[in-house]
């Protein structure tokens, strides 16, 4: 089942941090997995292919200290990570049971205590939460019309055109977005969509209304990623476009990119995306 756990830290003395983290929260997450099940961890670490987790980037009230971030001591940050798998979860979550009391988590060279954790839809906004994908199935609607917002860098990967290397695509593609959402699903989810026939359907049909974006350069140390932030309004105009089931699924999918992300990167902090209900 999917399910959003949002960790709570509390740096114990002021810290400094690059303004990029995601590859440190990405080795915090394997750290904290490992202390939970070290054979799970080393798994999903060598794994190829569709990673059943994501993870997001440090939010923290932050002040500039040159290249670096300052955070203050007793400054309340979180991260959050997703889980497209129960064992994974139930992995991961082994890591705060299994100790009289809870982990501190290593980001770079800085450590923080961990204050709370919630996997439970109780906040408004809410970035914690469980389903299951029979419930992603059961509650979605035949909107013709859906709000994305990308909260943290988004970008596809492509090749050049003369296929020496790749490059980050950063700028919204609705058939990319769910290519990377269908992969996602079938990789995890026990009913296969037809990957196919959907993406031939979002080429055909669906319109991107509004779209407010910019980009964003990110910086993992030994490399850089570009990728976009932003809102993206698109919908199913044509009256007799498709069916109402292929409709259905692409709400389905929209419902879905809150878990499993959007793109490149999405286990260092990248693809954040929710949909939102109202503009």
């Amino acid at each position: 089942m999917p399910i959003s756990t949002v960790i709570y830290l509390i740096p114990t003395k002021d810290v400094l941090l690059r303004p990029t983290m995601g590859h440190h929260a990405h080795a915090a997450f394997l750290s904290l997995l490992k202390a939970g099940n070290p054979q799970t961890a080393n798994e999903i670490h060598a794994a190829s292919g569709q990673k059943p987790f994501t993870v997001s980037p440090l939010i923290a009230k932050t002040e500039r200290c040159g290249d670096h971030l300052r955070i203050r001591a007793g400054t309340e940050c979180w991260l959050r990570f997703t889980f497209l798998l129960d064992e994974l979860f139930s992995d991961f979550g082994s890591a705060f049971l299994t100790s009289q009391r809870l982990p501190q988590i290593r980001l770079g060279e800085a450590t923080f205590e961990v204050s709370r954790i919630i996997s439970s839809d109780g906040e408004t906004p809410s970035w914690s939460g469980n389903t299951t994908y029979e419930q992603l199935m059961e509650s979605a609607q035949t909107k013709r019309q859906i709000h994305l917002r990308f909260y943290s860098p988004t970008a596809f990967r492509q090749m050049t055109p003369r296929g020496q290397r790749t490059r980050n695509q950063a700028m919204i593609d609705l058939v990319r977005c769910y290519q990377s959402w269908i992969n996602k699903w079938n990789a995890f989810a026990p009913v296969p969509i037809d990957k196919q026939t959907m993406l031939e359907f979002i080429g055909d049909y669906a319109e991107v209304i509004k779209y407010d974006a910019r980009t964003r350069m990110l910086d993992f140390g030994n490399h850089k990623e570009i990728g976009f932030v932003g809102r993206c309004t698109y919908g199913f105009p044509t009256p007799n476009s498709g069916n109402e089931a292929q409709i259905w699924m692409a709400n389905v999918l929209a419902d879905f990119a809150f878990y499993c992300g959007t793109g490149y990167k999405t286990t260092m902090g990248m693809g954040q995306t929710r949909r939102s209900r109202r503009r």
